[in-house]
């Protein structure tokens, strides 16, 4: 039985945020891991893919949600990591908890850092929940951060 990595032996970890509050607290986490271990940190938003139907067409809405997000995940290193930091940012589309786990797969990370809204109870049930999603299928572990 192989031991589990602990948080010292990750040199490299996947960060998803979706801009909240919550959100925050992680990529906090994240950035003083970054600081005191050096462990590369890759920060991922997920944006809804655009839509080309008969009468709807959102790929300019979406050009623009996307670059948003960008901007914002520039800020966001500027703010938790400091000016200079050399921090990976990407913006996929897609299902949240399919996108991340893929993305960590991908990107060989050796744990994915992600809040928990803490939802419980119908609200749980009507919204789902994107980390228990990710927990239950991400190939590596997953730090769950209040």
């Amino acid at each position: 039985m192989n031991a589990p990595s602990t948080p010292d032996l990750w040199r490299k970890v996947l960060v998803p945020t979706d801009f909240s509050e919550c959100a925050s607290t992680a990529v906090h986490a994240a950035a003083a891991m970054h600081r005191k271990t050096g462990v590369e940190v890759l920060l991922l938003h997920v944006t809804e893919p655009a839509y080309q139907g008969l009468r709807v067409q959102t790929s300019d809405l979406h050009a623009q949600m996307k670059a948003e997000a960008e901007k914002s995940l520039a800020k966001l290193v500027t703010e938790a990591f400091g000016k200079g930091a050399t921090i990976c940012t990407l913006v996929q589309d897609g299902r949240p908890a399919e996108v991340i786990c893929q993305t960590a797969d991908e990107a060989k990370v050796d744990a994915i850092l992600m809040p928990t809204h803490g939802h419980s109870g119908l609200k749980h049930a009507l919204l789902g929940s994107v980390t228990e999603k990710v927990v239950r299928h991400a190939p590596c572990s997953v730090l769950v951060v209040r």
